[in-house]
């Protein structure tokens, strides 16, 4: 969620999709956000072009805890310090950025913020620091004098618009994403964050769009994961509380809630590692996900939702798009379910 999020306000600085490369190897690491010049052009894999920033960003909830009781130890310290501070040696901005999350317990008071900042400047990283709720927010980038900035803590209503009218091939907003995402070589996660950010941009709000979500009924047979929708729409009026339980209290199940409001969810698949793949396996991965958004229907629907919505994306970034063969195979199969396909040479919607 917060990296989506990060993602929108690079966006909305006039920073293009081509430009932000979202879980990218670098340095022999995986950073949240990267920042290149144009001349990336979106061909993120494997490439050994210099970024113009890198971000790291913590907070959240590990099921019931704040993430930054996790992550950040006793002296202010993170692991991922050490990757920031890799870049930040080569002259590339770096940013630390902590979400704390008051609901599970606040993590972060003021004498712990003074000693993240300390870790993160003898790195010669920029680091930032929000508590949710509050009207400021701590700011120290590396060039200039930290600072407590304002926050706008206007309201989101977000938007009950039909996600048919947003998916769609006479939207141009949707095409517009869809030539973006073409020219994009990289990992799954900047497909997901280019769909999260186009309905932000339709006015759905931070409160009702959620990403790889926890639902306690939702548990995978014979495992302790979690079979996550890679993103989750809730309707309107829902209040943004994704976690798993209500105010960290593991008998507390946020399930009911969430399922009361739950509108549409989405599985993705588009990345470099897919062009790779041929039609045959690349058919029977898009319905192993396909089958998985039917399951999360049937669970749906014995939780509380009768009627939730599902859609499959799958961007295929290859110059030849998937036989017809194996769309009208794929299309067959998706009982209840709609499809997005986003190929080089045809983009479909099969509702």
């Amino acid at each position: 969620m917060i990296h989506a999020i990060t993602y929108g306000s690079l966006i909305g600085s006039g920073i293009l999709p081509i430009q932000i490369a979202r879980e990218q190897p670098i340095s022999s690491s995986r950073l949240d956000l990267v920042v290149f010049d144009k001349q990336i052009n979106g061909q993120f894999y494997q490439s050994n072009l210099l970024p113009k920033a890198a971000i790291e960003v913590k907070g959240g909830a590990y099921g019931n805890r704040n993430a930054l009781h996790d992550e950040i130890s006793s002296n202010g310290y993170c692991a991922d310090m050490d990757k920031l501070e890799k870049e930040a040696l080569k002259g590339v901005e770096s940013w630390f950025i902590c979400i704390d999350m008051p609901e599970l317990g606040r993590s972060i008071n003021l004498n712990r913020i003074a000693d993240i900042y300390a870790q993160c400047k003898s790195r010669h990283i920029s680091f930032a620091y929000y508590c949710q709720g509050e009207d400021s927010f701590f700011n120290a980038p590396t060039d200039t004098k930290e600072s407590y900035e304002k926050v706008n803590l206007s309201n989101s209503y977000g938007s009950d618009t039909p996600v048919q009218s947003i998916l769609n091939i006479d939207n141009p907003a949707f095409i517009t994403m869809c030539n973006e995402l073409l020219k994009i070589n990289g990992h799954e996660a900047n497909t997901v964050a280019a769909l999260y950010q186009l309905f932000r941009d339709a006015n759905f709000g931070v409160q009702q769009l959620s990403l790889e979500t926890y639902f306690s009924f939702a548990k995978t047979n014979g495992s302790r994961m979690h079979d996550r929708p890679d993103m989750v729409i809730f309707n309107q009026h829902f209040d943004g509380k994704f976690n798993l339980y209500k105010g960290g209290n593991k008998n507390c199940s946020n399930d009911a809630h969430k399922m009361a409001h739950i509108n549409t969810i989405f599985e993705v698949k588009g990345s470099a590692l897919m062009n790779k793949k041929g039609d045959s396996a690349r058919l029977k991965i898009y319905l192993d996900d396909i089958t998985k958004l039917q399951n999360w229907q049937n669970m749906a629907s014995k939780n509380g939702s009768k009627d939730l919505k599902a859609y499959f994306i799958c961007l295929d970034g290859r110059k030849k798009s998937l036989h017809n063969s194996a769309i009208e195979e794929m299309v067959n199969k998706s009982s209840n379910v709609s499809i997005v396909y986003i190929g080089n040479e045809r983009i479909e919607v099969f509702p």
